[in-house]
């Protein structure tokens, strides 16, 4: 009677929960490629509506990656090949292992592959040539015993091992897709020009130093977008470097790739007290968009209402954004003085000098326009975990399809004075090819 414990061993590697496991693995990324991942509550309000997003947002369906009944489904198809693997490696291992202590008791008769040749010339000359014979084809003595005439030799003994390595290799990709699950993290963040934000999941900051986008001449589309970060820890500056795409920056097992950019919402604006050329300066001012500042000194107040990265107007005045490329980036200015106000204003960084149809007697320009850099910030502690996984994986398919396992026997024996040679071979797979090789190897004795 089987014991509890044989039953859950036969339960954990039977095929049956490896085919189901697949199915319901295939079925959970099916539904994580489908279902937009890792985005906002509302995003998925206005996709699905209140009930249908609760519903996904509940059940983890909009992280599944990272979702524990996921991971608990990896981590038992994990336990399920182990299981699987190891009863199945054991038996190979002691076969392995007695290979070579059986071989003098082998009935070479019995053998899938066998040929009893009668020799010209004496055994003495034949057992010369033997290794030499079987060497060339790779085949190595692993047993010899003169007083009975028995040699044994064997090639390719490793490329039985394969199917476990290649097991082995897919128990350690889940178990780095596990760690990746638990431990690591992609998330995204926007960092305006100057300031600096929390690392997800870290102790310390990442700040945007700079940013710079060149751009393709006469099309405006962008040729290469740089940000140069700096990474503080304890308050101290630890490493600046500078993040282009597919270049990213790493500090501590996270990596820094940019992601992304756009414009701000600040400006930075120069008031003049009227347009002439020696018109008294006010200063330079940086204002954020949709906030009233109060320029000092003075009963002045601006408002930046509205900012086009890619100015446009059509033929009936409507003013529009052709792209969402900074090619043409303008700003809606309004002017008060004494809480009324005064003058409404578009400004254009390409054409500091326009000045419009104005009525005010100050003069606005707009200097600069400030960035933000959007930065994918992850960690994949997994990942090294993941790459020894697939080489092993390579390193096993290898074995499992171009290493045969093959078996070689030759006895010599005198038979009423008559030198004979008995040859005999198995081969564990490529029946045909070894069928070919072993009267390659008979043909040498004749």
């Amino acid at each position: 009677m089987a014991t509890p414990r044989l039953i859950r061993l036969k339960y954990l590697s039977s095929v049956r929960l490896t085919i189901a496991l697949l199915i319901l693995i295939v079925i959970a990324s099916i539904l994580g490629t489908v279902i937009p991942q890792n985005r906002g509550d509302e995003q998925y309000r206005a996709k699905y509506g209140d009930a249908y997003s609760r519903i996904l947002i509940s059940l983890q369906l909009t992280d599944v990656y990272h979702s524990y009944w996921y991971r608990a489904l990896l981590a038992v198809f994990c336990v399920n090949l182990l299981v699987c693997s190891t009863r199945n490696s054991v038996p190979l291992v002691k076969s392995l292992s007695r290979s070579v202590s059986t071989a003098g008791r082998v009935e070479l008769g019995d053998l899938p592959f066998y040929r009893k040749i009668r020799l010209s010339t004496g055994a003495d000359d034949v057992r010369s040539q033997i290794r030499e014979i079987l060497a060339r084809s790779l085949y190595r003595l692993k047993y010899a015993d003169a007083d009975i005439g028995i040699y044994y030799f064997e090639r390719g003994k490793i490329g039985r091992l394969g199917p476990m390595i290649t097991h082995a290799s897919i128990v350690i990709i889940l178990v780095g897709g596990i760690l990746v699950g638990t431990l690591g993290f992609k998330e995204y963040r926007r960092i305006p020009v100057g300031e600096a934000v929390d690392v997800p999941h870290s102790e310390f900051q990442v700040r945007a130093d700079d940013f710079k986008a060149e751009f393709y001449p006469n099309l405006g589309t962008p040729k290469e977008y740089t940000s140069v970060l700096t990474i503080i820890e304890d308050g101290v500056p630890r490493l600046t470097d500078a993040v282009e795409v597919n270049h990213p920056m790493k500090y501590r097992g996270v990596k820094f790739y940019q992601s992304n950019y756009g414009l701000a919402d600040n400006v930075e604006i120069e008031l003049s007290k009227n347009r002439e050329p020696d018109a008294e300066i006010l200063g330079k001012f940086r204002i954020d968009m949709g906030k009233l500042f109060e320029v000092p000194g003075s009963q002045l107040k601006v408002k930046a209402v509205a900012l086009i990265p890619d100015f446009v107007m059509d033929n009936s005045g409507r003013v529009g954004s052709r792209s969402k490329e900074p090619r043409n980036p303008a700003v809606l200015f309004e002017l008060y003085e004494g809480g009324e106000l005064m003058d409404t204003l578009w400004r254009f960084l390409r054409f500091p000098d326009f000045h419009g149809s104005g009525e005010s007697d100050y003069s606005l320009k707009l200097v600069s326009m400030g960035y933000y850099t959007e930065l994918q910030i992850s960690r994949d502690p997994g990942l090294p975990v993941v790459w020894i996984g697939c080489l092993l994986m390579v390193a096993g398919l290898f074995l499992s399809f171009y290493l045969s396992y093959k078996r070689v026997w030759v006895r010599l024996s005198v038979e009423s004075g008559e030198a004979i040679m008995e040859m005999g071979g198995r081969s564990y797979k490529d029946r045909s090819g070894f069928e070919k090789e072993f009267g390659r190897l008979e043909a040498f004795f004749r």
